[in-house]
């Protein structure tokens, strides 16, 4: 069975395949044969013939006609058939299209020449037809099919040591099959720089832009591809080395968040930069070599939570048992914000190495706040050791979470029971932690502070959110009786329509955990529910399609209510008054009952 990775590799070069054709080591598709034009099968990678300055305009604005002249026979009485759709007529062309790509490197002083190669494919049709047959729809008997030539082409560019420009170089055998009168042509602009660095320095060298630019005869519409230049591929090699180029338009920008940004990827260099083409370069300690790339691809690093820290505990359940002694709990938690300290040492031990006094700032303020965090974090762990009612609210977290959990993970027909005992991350439980003073104290200063919880998808923070919000409620019960502890207590707001619908059966499942724990003796003192008499409630707000906006009743029997969707659902089974397919805690199908 293939890895991951070699599964999506081949992914990627099947997208490469279908969107610009052949690269230069795809022998099984080196003389391909196309059902229809390339330019209609390809999207991006080719470079079409420039136009002349004086019909440029009038050549630019032609629209792109279909192969197919014919159209399917009407039906009788002007209509058409109802499963007859309109023809594909494939992806439109834009109206301006490439005529060159390029590159630009930077070079040494001392480097006097690039070596360029040119790839590229052209096609012909078969059988063998004229521009007129191409072009005139009464001569043209039917589509030709194109096959594809494979062609490359090296050479060695001068760089001109005193500014100038090399002039312009035709590559060899670059002529379209069968139209002589053009080629491609290699035109370059080379020009002497001077670079600042970070930490005031200054570097010389040389920057060099190389063009590559359709220089072929412009041929009508359908006879376009006959010119057109497919699956282009420019490469410079320079024998001294390419010098790496950093992105320090940042540094001494106003905006805090750029300068993060510039910041965190200070050792991100690129070699080459491309010109209606992306650019790419090789993977090694010296770099001579760039080369264009219509499809760029990047490799995201996986960012995973840490494992633990010694001394913690991480188990929701056993943190619901810690809670009914202040000692115990304090014992589980306090190392987190200790070694959190230890971890910001470490980071700031680094700033001193940042080159560049400006990025020294941005570092110098990410450590204020982790200390800031870290500071709440050790907050929240002493108000729960202050306060009775934080930790029982603080208990009644970790249980609803877990049991929701145990719940989830068991599916339809498992036992909640045999699941592993769910746990908290790190920075889930630190997220959790810095906000409890800001949600039980409400003067305190930390209610003006919105906390961005940024982590990728999978990595936990419905959890972390849910467990606030399953802390607000039950704190809020367990602070007032009656309809005092009732009310909307939590808001979610999520902007995509299926983010919002999986999110909200995640939630319902919290909820249910927690009004299963309000109506169980161990939640009960002195026969009072402590987690309050009025039920805990979960709703929708969206759009009516997907929930009624209005309840509707005996005096109002609109279509479009509550009460009418649900009496429709029961009689013939169609549209669910609710988007949840089924139960959110036993995952119980619901049907019209």
């Amino acid at each position: 069975m293939s890895s991951p990775t070699a599964l999506r590799s081949r992914l990627v070069d099947l997208l490469r395949r279908d969107l610009i054709g052949p690269a230069p080591d795809d022998t099984d598709l080196a003389t391909e044969l196309l059902p229809e034009r390339p330019g209609r099968w390809y999207l991006t990678g080719y470079i079409v013939p420039a136009p002349d300055s004086e019909t440029a305009e009038d050549e630019e604005a032609e629209p792109d006609l279909p192969d197919i002249a014919e159209t399917p026979d009407p039906v009788p009485g002007g209509g058409r058939a109802e499963d007859e759709g309109e023809d594909d007529q494939g992806p439109a062309r834009h109206r301006y299209q490439p005529s060159s790509i390029g590159l630009t490197v930077q070079v040494p002083l001392a480097a006097r020449s690039l070596d360029v190669t040119v790839t590229w494919g052209d096609y012909t049709t078969e059988p063998p037809m004229t521009e007129l047959e191409l072009t005139d729809r009464s001569v043209r008997t039917s589509p030709p099919n194109w096959r594809r030539h494979a062609r490359q082409s090296r050479l060695s560019l001068p760089i001109p040591l005193q500014g100038r420009s090399p002039a312009p170089v035709t590559v060899p055998d670059s002529a379209a099959p069968g139209r002589p009168g053009g080629a491609l042509v290699v035109e370059a602009v080379a020009r002497p720089y001077r670079v600042k660095q970070p930490d005031g320095s200054m570097i010389d060298m040389r920057v060099v832009t190389v063009l590559l630019v359709n220089r072929r005869p412009r041929l009508g519409n359908r006879a376009a591809d006959l010119t057109t230049s497919f699956q282009v591929r420019l490469e410079l090699a320079c024998a001294e080395g390419l010098l790496p180029r950093a992105d320090l338009s940042a540094v001494d920008d106003t905006d805090f968040d750029r300068r993060l940004a510039d910041l965190h990827y200070r050792d991100v260099v690129e070699y080459a930069v491309g010109h209606t083409i992306s650019a790419d370069w090789e993977k090694a300690a010296a770099v001579c070599r760039a080369w264009t790339d219509p499809l760029p691809v990047s490799e995201v690093e996986r960012v995973a939570p840490n494992t633990g820290i010694d001394g913690v505990v991480w188990g929701m359940e056993d943190f619901a048992s810690a809670a009914a002694d202040a000692a115990t709990l304090h014992a589980a938690l306090a190392k987190l914000p200790e070694a959190y300290g230890v971890w910001i040492a470490a980071q700031a031990s680094i700033v001193p190495g940042i080159p560049g006094p400006r990025r020294q700032e941005v570092a110098q303020a990410l450590i204020t706040r982790m200390s800031i965090a870290q500071a709440r974090i050790a907050a929240g762990i002493a108000l729960l050791g202050r306060e009775t009612r934080a930790r029982q609210a603080f208990a009644a977290m970790n249980e609803a979470v877990a049991r929701a959990a145990r719940r989830r993970n068991a599916g339809p027909q498992g036992d909640p029971a045999a699941q592993s005992a769910p746990t908290w991350r790190p920075f889930q439980l630190a997220f959790i932690l810095l906000n409890l003073d800001g949600l039980t104290d409400k003067t305190h200063d930390d209610r003006e502070v919105v906390d961005l919880l940024f982590f990728p998808t999978g990595g936990g923070k419905t959890e972390a959110y849910l467990g606030l919000a399953a802390y607000a409620i039950a704190h809020r019960r367990l602070s007032a009786g009656g309809v005092l502890g009732a009310g909307v207590t939590v808001l979610m707001r999520y902007t995509l329509r299926l983010l919002t619908l999986d999110q909200l059966a995640r939630a319902a499942g919290v909820v249910c955990a927690l009004e299963l724990m309000r109506g169980e003796p161990a939640w009960q003192e002195n026969g009072k529910r402590l987690l309050g008499d009025w039920p805990i409630e979960i709703g929708l707000w969206v759009g009516s399609a997907a929930s009624p906006n209005r309840l509707g009743g005996k005096s109002d029997s609109k279509p479009e209510t509550a009460v009418a969707r649900v009496r429709r659902y029961r009689r013939d089974g169609r549209e669910a008054p609710a988007p949840l397919k089924a139960c959110p805690w036993c995952a119980t199908p619901f049907d019209r009952n």
